[in-house]
């Protein structure tokens, strides 16, 4: 039927954002995983002029196989240098020399508990 008006039957609501603005989340994501859905809602607006819902951005990246989640930060350990003078220090004793030592480390960790508290170890 040549020249008609009517709407193209769909389902649902076309999408706001096409496929290659949906990539450029994911790689946003990739690059930094500890920003946050408003925050890449925002960049998406200034970017691209596009108004999106946080919700929207928090959809996209659930289908790249991301979740609602950020992996919590370790502690900075930097211990290399001593243990490498200490190794080159102690290297030619012999084993009962090394029954005797007790390792410890100066490092101090917070432990979370079950109840919600927090205990400071040392380790």
């Amino acid at each position: 039927m040549r020249g008609n008006v009517l709407n193209k039957s769909r389902c649902g609501r076309p999408h706001k954002l096409s496929d290659r603005d949906a990539r450029a989340i994911v790689r946003k994501v990739k690059k930094n995983p500890k920003i946050s859905a408003p925050k890449l809602a925002d960049q998406i607006a200034t970017a691209s002029r596009k108004k999106v819902h946080p919700e929207t951005v928090r959809r996209i990246l659930l289908s790249g196989g991301y979740n609602g989640r950020v992996s919590s930060r370790k502690p900075f350990i930097s211990n290399q240098q001593n243990r490498l003078d200490f190794v080159s220090a102690h290297v030619d004793k012999d084993f009962d020399f090394w029954k005797t030592v007790v390792f410890t480390n100066e490092s101090k960790f917070n432990v979370f508990r079950s109840d919600g508290r927090c205990n400071v170890v040392s380790h």
